[in-house]
């Protein structure tokens, strides 16, 4: 924390990692700056909270998937201010909130679409039991286009 014309202002950071457990490492470190301005009964605060994501991960049999990247956010908003206590209160939920957002954000557009993305370009039938499929398919189209005629 350090002094501020108007204020104060803060860093928090949280760092979380992950061994190498169940055949995945990584880390995420998400990097909270809060600048606090004083008016009286109420303070500004403005959050800006920038998370690091790395992930290596994957079969050892098959292939190993790396994802990484970064997703930076602000918020500003005031808050009521009784004591300087409450500034914690404030600051603790503001960072919470933002924490979880940003999660789920990244669990929608970076996990859920990659899912999609590999499921897509990933055959989960034998390739052998894909051609008959589609065979099947041409013969009953076949067979339906000559009832029609």
């Amino acid at each position: 924390m350090w002094d501020l014309d108007d204020g104060f202002a803060a860093v928090v950071l949280i760092k979380k990692v992950n061994d190498g457990s169940k055949h995945l490492k990584g880390s995420w470190d998400s990097i909270h700056v809060l600048e606090v301005q004083d008016r009286g009964r109420s303070a500004h605060y403005k959050l800006t909270s920038t998370i690091l994501l790395y992930m290596v991960g994957g079969n050892p049999d098959v292939q190993t998937l790396d994802l990484s990247g970064s997703l930076t956010r602000q918020l500003e908003q005031d808050l009521p201010v009784d004591d300087f206590g409450t500034h914690l209160v404030n600051i603790g939920r503001l960072i919470e909130d933002m924490e979880n957002r940003m999660r789920n954000f990244l669990r929608s557009v970076y996990f859920e679409k990659t899912r999609d993305i590999v499921n897509d370009l990933r055959s989960v039938k034998p390739l052998k039991e894909a051609k008959h499929m589609t065979m099947m398919q041409k013969e009953l189209l076949a067979g339906l286009s000559g009832r029609t005629k």
